[in-house]
């Protein structure tokens, strides 16, 4: 009797299956296969395919329609080889295969759960086990069966679940074959569970379980994504021993990728040499390995011999193999042999990604050619290749530091558009712009604009801002801003309070800016080099040189080597003071350290030594100047005027 449904009732239900769809798509088992998350009940699938057949008015898939049994075995071969099995037509199958009798055979099954996976449709694929499981006993599921849900369980990364399948498995009087222990030690490496993995691995050779080369194959490349290459070399030596098996590209490809990572160039090398000795043949894989190790290390030109190999072996780049070569030619800043790859790639049939353009993008915009990087940008989009927060972000950088604020704003604008939301980096970005081009108003909006996409202010953020306000003078609202990081449980760092030390100096605040000083010794943060030399700069224009002296040797108390700037602060002081000799001084210890003095330094005591009338030792300062290849420039040539002008008058 076929089965009546009230209307209403259905009605009612409408909105619970489009919840329960969804949950199917996106839910995950919970710790047992009878999970009520994971699965549908029967009534629930039930009702389900009621509601699916009065959609679908042909009623194609009612077994009243097709008492055939081989006709619907046929419908269900046709969908799942299509490779457009929706789920909504699946669970409809899934409901004609359960309640024909007798049952259709297990391959029809087993072909419906196999194009669900490859759909990545796990979650409904495990609650039709389970239904089927549950629902007839003349169901009988075999090893390919039990392979397909073992596989969807360890995709949901429940590798736990996946065993207890394995032993309804050996219930049912089946034996795994290579391919089930393959699946489930590739389940515990993925999930990191490396010592579980190397057991089940031990346990398949000791107990003579079927395996193959994969088997090593995974757990090698296990041990290479734990970063245990030393080990996974260790298994690639084993498989040498075991006269069984040979070894395939996939044992080899993992190691020389991990040795790369490693730094260990050679060596990859070594072991690739090693595997075409074997016979073993590589493969597109094998040589991106190659080429990106060594295009990282900066071996260009060996890269470009292994390119030229794996074209003579007749293996045809693919994009990452492109894209990594683009790459090192933007970062060597060779970026119109960039171009011209790019163009050659495209000629040879071979669709960029996302990561090609990013690559000539943002070397293009650090090259300040943000106008040629947009055009890249609208080739891109008419490719169908969709810019990531990447793209964006380096555009506009790009744009900020060209004091392009405005044309930035747009181009975030655009980019929210296209449904890619900014980040923090983007918002910094555009904030330091704004603040570069004195657009202060439009910066604190971005600031309340973050909030907006869920994007938090970080110390990078109050950095900028507190930066800005300190250099307009604005300094009640920098003091304002640093103390909102406190209650946002935002800690500054070194910047933040160099910052905003140099606008408390800058603003004649002195004994504030010592109180902030040691507010941040006190906060476990540590003054650098610029740090001190807003307070030695600060305290020479006060004329507090002992004050200065002392945090200039403290520079070098730390470890630190003063800069060119910490010595020409010191020494700008040494001569507000009218102490030129000491002055002098501090310039040839600059000289012995190493540090080169620039012209400012020079300039600065020349003009302490005019002022003082001691003119021949002006004189000396002015060849020694030149002497180290330095340039005089207008104010040297001033004073030079006024040295002869002396002179002048002494002969008179």
């Amino acid at each position: 009797m076929k089965q009546q449904v009230n209307p209403q009732l259905l009605l009612l239900l409408l909105p619970r299956f489009q919840e329960m769809k969804s949950q199917i798509l996106t839910s995950r088992p919970s710790s047992t296969l009878t999970g009520t998350n994971l699965s549908l009940s029967a009534p629930l699938i039930t009702l389900f395919t009621i509601q699916f057949r009065s959609h679908y008015s042909d009623t194609r898939y009612d077994n009243h329609n097709h008492n055939d049994r081989r006709n619907l075995e046929k419908l269900v071969h046709s969908s799942c080889k299509s490779g457009k099995l929706e789920l909504d037509e699946a669970l409809g199958f899934f409901d004609s295969l359960i309640r024909t009798r007798p049952l259709p055979s297990i391959f029809a099954f087993n072909l419906l759960f196999g194009a669900l996976s490859n759909n990545n449709h796990c979650p409904a694929v495990v609650s039709m086990y389970r239904q089927s499981m549950n629902c007839s006993h003349h169901f009988r599921p075999d090893v390919c069966t039990m392979n397909t849900v073992i596989k969807c369980l360890c995709r949901l990364k429940k590798v736990d679940l996946s065993f207890s399948v394995l032993a309804t498995l050996y219930k049912h009087g089946l034996q795994p074959d290579a391919h089930t222990l393959n699946t489930l030690l590739h389940g515990l490496c993925t999930q990191g569970s490396m010592v579980a993995a190397m057991e089940l691995f031990q346990d398949i050779l000791d107990k003579k379980h079927p395996f193959d080369v994969f088997t090593y194959a995974t757990i090698i490349n296990g041990f290479c994504k734990a970063g245990k290459t030393s080990k996974a070399f260790k298994l690639l030596k084993r498989i040498y021993d075991d006269k069984r098996i040979r070894p395939s590209v996939d044992c080899f490809n993992p190691i020389i990728d991990s040795l790369y990572k490693d730094g260990r160039t050679d060596k990859a090398l070594s072991l690739f040499q090693d595997m075409i000795e074997l016979g073993v043949v590589p493969n597109v894989v094998t040589y991106n390995s190659l080429v990106h190790g060594l295009c990282k290390f900066g071996r260009w030109k060996e890269a470009q011999r292994y390119l030229l190999d794996m074209l003579h072996r007749g293996i045809s780049p693919d994009v990452q193999t492109y894209s990594v070569l683009i790459d090192s030619l933007c970062k060597e800043d060779k970026i119109e042999e960039a171009i011209s790859l790019l163009e050659l790639m495209i000629r040879e049939g071979v669709e960029p990604d996302v990561v090609t353009f990013n690559s000539l993008i943002s070397a293009l915009c650090k090259s300040s050619r943000s106008d040629e990087a947009a055009q890249f940008l609208e080739n891109m989009t008419s490719r169908g290749i969709s810019p990531n927060i990447v793209t964006y972000n380096a555009m506009l950088d790009s744009l900020c530091k060209e004091g392009r604020a405005r044309k930035a704003l747009d181009l975030m604008e655009a980019m929210i558009d296209r449904g890619v939301l900014p980040n923090a980096f983007t918002y910094n970005t555009l904030i330091h712009g704004l603040c570069r081009s004195n657009q202060w108003r439009e910066a604190i909006d971005l600031l309340d604009r973050m909030k907006d996409h869920n994007v938090s202010p970080n110390v990078v953020t109050f950095s900028i801002l507190i930066d800005a306000l300190c250099k307009m003078r604005r300094m009640e609202e920098a003091i304002a801003m640093f103390n909102l990081m406190f209650q946002r449980d935002i800690r500054p760092d070194v910047v933040t309070y160099t910052s905003l030390l140099n606008g408390l100096c800058r603003s004649g605040e002195v004994v504030k800016a010592e109180a902030l000083f040691d507010k941040m010794v006190s906060q476990n943060i540590f003054p650098d080099i610029l740090t001190l030399n807003v307070l030695i700069n600060a305290y020479s224009e006060k004329g507090l040189m002992d004050k200065a002296q002392k945090l200039f040797d403290r520079i070098i108390e730390l470890g630190g080597e003063p800069d060119q700037i910490n010595y020409s602060t010191l020494i700008k002081g040494y001569c507000l003071q009218g102490k030129v000799d000491r002055a002098k001084d501090i310039l040839e210890e600059m000289v012995s350290k190493g540090a080169f003095p620039n012209l400012l330094s020079y300039n600065t005591l020349v003009e302490a030594y005019i002022k003082v009338n001691r003119i021949d030792v002006a004189i000396v300062l002015l060849k020694d100047m030149i002497q180290i290849g330095l340039v005089p420039d207008h104010v040297t040539q001033n004073m030079l005027t006024i040295i002869l002008s002396e002179r002048a008058l002494e002969d008179l």
